[in-house]
């Protein structure tokens, strides 16, 4: 799987509605306390409710423009794309019933941040990622530990994850 080359800027991903209830507000807060070195976080989905313009008001309050970027809504092959060549996915959710989207980031071979709303102990059970309590401090500090894991170590855990998937769903 394609993985950032050096002097080329790591990529965390988003992809989902921008919506309250997946907690970006949580996961820029914590981005701006990690400040994670050659990083950037990029939040694709559609705007809901007129929340984007919050998340925008956040970005810039922390001073995270040059780092935090939408991408607007991505299907098909811009999704792919996008998963394909993220290093990191990340849902920062108060709750999901299933999480399809880290099904997909699996997938595709990213290795997954997300929190105790979404229902996945596996992604640490079998080293596929993390997951966290539903907190500024909980998300920064799974944010720390995986923006200065060696991109072997994300590689690998994102292979565990796509063969996970494919084992366990098998779509």
């Amino acid at each position: 799987r394609p993985v950032s080359p050096p002097g080329v800027l790591r990529t965390a991903l988003f992809v989902g509605r921008l919506y309250p209830v997946k907690g970006l507000p949580l996961l820029i807060e914590a981005w701006s306390r990690v400040q994670p070195s050659g990083w950037r976080l990029v939040l694709a989905g559609p705007d809901e409710a007129g929340h984007r313009a919050e998340l925008e008001a956040l970005i810039i309050k922390h001073d995270l423009k040059d780092v935090v970027h939408f991408a607007g809504p991505l299907q098909g092959e811009a999704k792919e794309n996008a998963l394909f060549g993220a290093d990191l996915f990340v849902l920062p959710t108060h709750s999901e019933s299933f999480g399809m989207a880290i099904a997909e980031a699996l997938a595709h071979g990213a290795p997954v941040l997300t929190t105790v709303g979404a229902p996945w102990p596996t992604l640490a059970e079998h080293g596929m990622g993390w997951r966290t309590p539903i907190s500024v401090d909980g998300l920064a500090d799974g944010l720390a530990q995986a923006t200065t894991a060696d991109s072997a170590v994300l590689r690998a855990m994102g292979a565990r994850g796509r063969a996970f998937v494919a084992g366990e769903f098998g779509w």
